[in-house]
């Protein structure tokens, strides 16, 4: 299977998170799971991943260079809460695209990933 061809920035094996849609904004090429994204940051940029529900620098959109599995995507941290998966090498453009199980959109939202399958949430690759 091809690597995706949206983000060339992104590594092999990582996740790459982005803090506008269409795999925009400020970047974070992620290798491990992260159980809160409140305190790490975008690459050369001070803004954390997550700074509160809404705030329009969170994270929105998503880029799984991962060949081989899906990265579980969490509204709390400590992977807890209403999730979604991203599928092996697959993408969400939109995060607003994304309804959780709580009623809530995905963007702007999210406070945790981990590459697992782990999570019940719908699997996507958009």
């Amino acid at each position: 299977m091809a690597a995706p061809a949206q983000a060339a920035d992104c590594t092999e094996d990582n996740v790459c998170l982005w803090s506008n849609s269409g795999h925009t904004g400020y970047l974070r090429d992620d290798y491990q799971s992260r159980d809160n994204w409140s305190i790490i940051s975008y690459e050369y940029a001070g803004w954390r991943l997550y700074a509160g529900d809404g705030n329009p620098a969170n994270v929105s959109s998503i880029d799984n260079w991962d060949p081989d599995t899906r990265v579980s995507v969490y509204y709390n941290s400590g992977f807890a809460g209403p999730c979604f998966k991203v599928a092996a090498y697959g993408a969400v453009t939109n995060m607003a695209s994304i309804t959780l199980s709580s009623g809530k959109t995905a963007n702007d939202n999210m406070n945790s990933h981990n590459f697992t399958n782990n999570c019940n949430g719908t699997t996507y690759n958009f």
